[in-house]
């Protein structure tokens, strides 16, 4: 018995495995994630110029504007790192910037101040069009300016003024005793979770559904069932394709993370220098904060369980998959009996995006521990914290009660599906199947 299902494992993985279609994809899958991963690497040697920043030259023949603007841009730009922007005097005139800028198609930009008639004159030059936030701070910093400016030469008293200026010092209290200091980076981990962790999950997932039932309608199909089910038990063919389907959705899985692996040491290699530090703006910064916070540490505590939950999830939809196939005679009818399988599959996607938004509510936490939606949506709250280890234990347990309720019941259905070629009243043969006694 232990033989013929190795046999029927080694054989269904071997169709899987050795075929021109696995390759390729896989190969194309090498491919395209090296290439994402070292994407601005790439622009740079062929020309680009991503780390170089736009040069803001000010021609300020007034002599008031230059300070307060640069002081202004700093002030206004939280959300902009110094080396995005560089705020300078020029040292050349207006024609030869403008003729320097045109000739390099340069992103700089030109800001020529003067004053005619007491009244403030201001020209921007640029190659293209600037970008809206670079071109809304600049603005409003030399708006600003201006109103200080307008101010100082005014009749007010130096120290009013200077108390209008002076900002406010704002305390913030915190009456919460659950809030989490690290709680912007949670967020930005959750929004990063999406592509990183379900959208691969939930492909892989669908793959695996849509994997068995082809396998099964295409014996049914071409009639090679019989002769199978003759040498082995329905039981045995069962569980064969289930532990095939999981072991190729397993393998799969792992080459994503040798891919994402090369793809991180390629671009070691490419940018000559450490991993943290070939990173530049805000994801570099991001990735020196979260590898120095406790976030990493919750992470890799949350690891065995995420696993965990994921191959359970893997065995869950396979059964189901494979108990539903094996009640349809062609593929046609199995996309019907798969469409709650979808439903439930998108709604944990879907559910899973909007976690972060919808922060510890109570409706979105008891989904994360009701089997086949737990299986999605569970770990990304794990990662961030908004379900422990008590709500994790629920959601595996229910989990493997629910895989023991479909082996149970499963197993009959599968038994006097897999032979059973009329497709008519499918949902009623099915209700009777789970009648039948082993």
């Amino acid at each position: 018995m232990k033989n013929k299902l190795k046999l029927l494992i080694k054989d269904g993985l071997n169709k899987k495995l050795n075929t021109k279609w696995f390759k390729i994809v896989n190969i194309l899958l090498l491919v395209i994630i090296c290439l994402l991963l070292n994407l601005d690497t790439i622009i740079k040697i062929f020309g680009g110029d991503f780390d170089d920043p736009i040069e803001i030259n000010i021609i300020d023949s007034t002599g008031e504007f230059y300070d307060l603007i640069k002081e202004n841009y700093k002030i206004t730009t939280a959300t902009i790192k110094e080396n995005d922007v560089k705020i300078k005097k020029a040292k050349k005139s207006y024609n030869d910037l403008s003729k320097s800028i045109k000739d390099k198609e340069s992103n700089d930009i030109i800001v020529k101040i003067d004053k005619e008639l007491d009244e403030y004159k201001v020209d921007i030059t640029s190659f293209d069009y600037v970008d809206t936030v670079t071109i809304t701070l600049l603005t409003n910093s030399i708006n600003s300016a201006k109103q200080t400016i307008m101010l100082s030469n005014s009749s007010i008293d130096k120290e009013e003024l200077a108390n209008i200026y002076n900002p406010l010092e704002i305390n913030r209290t915190y009456l919460s005793k659950d809030l989490d200091e690290n709680h912007e980076m949670i967020e930005y981990i959750s929004t990063l979770l999406i592509p990183i962790f379900i959208i691969p999950f939930f492909l892989l997932i669908l793959l695996v559904i849509q994997m068995i039932g082809a396998e099964i309608n295409e014996e049914k199909s071409s009639k090679s069932m019989e002769i199978i089910i003759s040498s082995v038990s329905p039981k045995i063919h069962f569980i064969s394709k289930i532990i095939t389907s999981n072991l190729y959705a397993i393998i799969q899985s792992l080459l994503f993370v040798v891919y994402f692996v090369i793809g991180l040491f390629t671009r070691v290699l490419l940018t000559k220098t450490s991993l943290t530090n070939s990173f530049s703006g805000e994801i570099g910064e991001f990735i020196k904060t979260f590898l120095t916070s406790d976030i990493l540490k919750n992470v890799i505590k949350c690891l065995p369980w995420v696993i965990i939950m994921i191959l359970l999830s893997f065995i869950a939809y396979s059964l189901l998959a494979g108990i539903l196939a094996s009640m349809t005679t062609n593929q046609e009818d199995f996309q019907q009996l798969q469409t709650p399988l979808m439903i439930l599959i998108m709604a944990g996607y879907f559910i899973a995006m909007l976690a972060s938004t919808y922060e510890k509510s109570t409706f979105i936490i008891i989904l994360s521990v009701i089997p086949f939606l737990s299986s999605i949506i569970a770990p990304v709250l794990l990662i961030t914290g908004q379900i422990g280890i008590f709500e994790i234990s629920i959601a595996i347990f229910l989990l493997v009660f629910t895989i023991y309720i479909l082996i149970k019941f499963g197993s009959r259905i599968y038994k006097v599906g897999i032979l059973n070629y009329n497709s008519n009243n499918l949902w009623r043969k099915i209700l009777d199947a789970i009648k039948i006694k082993d």
